[in-house]
């Protein structure tokens, strides 16, 4: 990382695949250099919401299959958007969408026609898969949901839960 006038500057590790999504070796590929480059900014940054702030933007901009990526807080009645990345967001969300469910059962949720999900909230129409991962805490309270949506059918698989999941302790090291 590079400072110049207190602004830090980190070349992306990464070049985004063009088009849908990435084939299986390819997938691998970026997440993993997409990780590389996360766990890099935010190694000397304390708080969580700047971590989400990095892991959305750099997850956002190095995968072609992503539509949207952001984090949803889990309050006591509803779902409050955090920082995110792409089209705007609905700014809460109650607990019976794939966000809500995949808080409620404390693990990830890959749909993928969310048009088939019972109880989806439809934030942006042009949504058609998702998956959500959940951010516990050291005591398995849910913090956060992880939450990335596509304009493809079946855009996300076994690769992505494990890739995500992957990132999810990033977001809670302490330096």
């Amino acid at each position: 990382m590079k400072k110049k006038n207190n602004i830090c500057f980190i070349k992306p590790m990464y070049e985004k695949a063009e088009g849908g999504a990435p084939n299986e070796a390819t997938k691998r590929k970026l997440y993993e250099k997409a990780i590389a480059e996360i766990k890099e900014r935010v190694k000397t940054v304390d708080s969580v919401v700047p971590r989400m702030a990095t892991v959305a933007s750099v997850l956002k901009n190095a995968m072609s299959h992503y539509f949207w990526c952001g984090f949803y807080f889990a309050e006591e009645n509803e779902m409050i958007v955090g920082p995110y990345q792409g089209a705007t967001a609905c700014p809460s969300i109650a607990y019976s969408g794939v966000c809500g469910t995949s808080a409620k059962r404390k693990e990830p949720i890959v749909v993928p026609n969310v048009h088939e999900f019972p109880g989806h909230i439809v934030c942006d129409e042009r949504s058609n898969s998702e998956i959500v991962i959940p951010l516990l805490d050291n005591h398995g309270r849910v913090i956060a949901v992880l939450d990335v949506d596509s304009t493809e059918l079946n855009a996300f698989d076994d690769i992505d839960r494990e890739y995500l999941k992957s990132i999810m302790p990033i977001l809670l090291e302490k330096e």
